[in-house]
């Protein structure tokens, strides 16, 4: 079979893009992506699915090929990247994607950290594979959603992008590259996200999934496993190594679904301070269709928490934050409870027009002083393009700092721990951007 054009040119970025193809504008972003996983996955180590995930890795992929991150142990790496995707996930804490409307770097990562153990890179070789697999999965998320309207979980698109970080790393030939796109591309989960809304499980956007499909595709492809041309193929990707999508991702401040964080910043700048159930009459968010979608019940769980509009602002406007500690619970506070029933969501049609482009909300508080508080709309911090970005990044990685291991720069990465592996995400940029 004759190669296409855009096989050609796929496979060949897939095998040679550089870090020193990026612009310095696009090594910086890389930096801060990878600090910002560090410390998402740290953060994430408490939530119960991902101790349910690491036990799941070590009875079905038993191995000693990659480090889990959750706690040291090690298993294969078809198991290590499922692992890792879900605490990468977990708290819903991790970059994302306006147009793929989700989440890349929890498939990626995931799945570089494990064929990159597997295979003794080098940590230039790592990142080299990332910044593939960024580049990859939001084209693949992006060609996905125009070829079918349904709201497809990261896992869908980002199987592919994971495919193509194993088949760089485990330096696949052009064929062998395709068939593992287009297996990963065809085992993909079919994860329709606004179920995942609507009743929020450990399922959640199917980051593991995609992850340890494209690493499984990957292996596959490389034992001679055939597939069907994949359907991203059909995409434009002309623009593969000038336009660097990795610099379109968004950090969140906030650990919960990216719908509602407009809404808790807005609800912490208009109060300004704690507020008491008894002090506010009504408060009124007004957002896009899709952040109405999201649960509406007081939550039970850490997933139904990061899955609500109501709560995270009820937490924000009673205890004048919402971290990592109100994302994990308990959810028993009477205060919490209460401002809740107080506050309706209300769906504006110009806010909703703009959507996934921009995700902007409004918020309205009246007092029982009959005073009125007013936010928005407006974004939360984090956006592509806020200038404050670089700095949320630091102070979420400043949380972890002092517990990551140190690594050996001109070493390999197969026998790196946890937190040595976590201080590698964390330490790439600090002299520069050199790994």
């Amino acid at each position: 079979m004759i190669a296409s054009s855009v096989e050609n040119t796929l496979s060949e970025f897939i095998e040679s893009a550089r870090l020193s193809d990026l612009p310095e504008p696009a090594r910086e972003r890389l930096w801060l992506l990878l600090a910002d996983m560090a410390a998402v996955c740290a953060a994430g180590r408490p939530a119960p699915a991902s101790a349910l995930a690491a036990g799941y890795a070590h009875a079905a992929h038993p191995g000693q090929e990659a480090t889990l991150l959750y706690d040291g142990s090690r298993a294969g790496a078809v198991g290590a990247a499922f692992a890792n995707g879900v605490l990468a996930n977990v708290l819903d804490f991790d970059d994302g994607h306006r147009l793929t409307k989700g989440h890349p770097g929890a498939v990626v990562i995931p799945a570089a950290l494990a064929v990159g153990q597997r295979v003794d890179a080098t940590a230039t070789e790592l990142l080299e594979a990332i910044v593939v697999g960024y580049e990859i999965a939001i084209r693949a998320g992006i060609a996905l959603h125009a070829r079918d309207d349904s709201y497809h979980a990261s896992g869908s698109w980002g199987s592919v992008g994971a495919a193509a970080v194993a088949s760089r790393l485990l330096g696949l030939d052009r064929p062998a590259t395709v068939t593992a796109l287009g297996l990963a591309e065809y085992h993909a989960p079919i994860g329709h996200i606004m179920r995942s809304c609507a009743d929020p499980q450990m399922t959640k956007d199917a980051c593991a999934q995609g992850a340890s499909v494209g690493v499984a595709s990957a292996l596959l492809a490389a034992g001679g496993f055939t597939a069907v041309r994949g359907e991203f193929l059909d995409a434009d990707l002309d623009d593969l190594g000038s336009r660097w999508r990795l610099r379109e991702l968004y950090i969140k401040p906030y650990p919960c679904c990216r719908w509602s964080q407009g809404a808790i910043h807005a609800a912490l700048l208009a109060a300004g301070r704690e507020l008491s159930p008894g002090e506010v009459a009504d408060v009124r968010v007004r957002t896009f269709a899709a952040a109405d979608g999201l649960a509406k019940e007081p939550p039970t769980t850490t997933e139904e928490a990061q899955y609500s509009l109501v709560w995270p602002v009820a937490e924000a406007l009673s205890r004048g934050r919402f971290g990592v500690a109100e994302v994990l619970g308990p959810f028993d506070d009477p205060d919490v409870a209460a401002m809740a029933q107080r506050i309706r969501i209300v769906v504006d049609p110009e806010l909703t027009a703009a959507f996934p482009a921009r995700r902007l909300t409004a918020i309205e508080i009246e007092l029982t002083s009959g005073e009125r508080l007013n936010a928005g709309p407006l974004e939360a911090p984090g956006e592509p393009d806020d200038p404050g970005l670089p700095a949320l990044v630091h102070a979420k990685a400043a949380a972890i700092a002092d517990h990551a291991g140190r690594w050996d720069r001109d070493g390999t990465v197969a026998g790196l721990g946890a937190d040595e592996l976590l201080g590698l995400l964390l330490g790439v940029g600090s002299a520069g951007g050199h790994a």
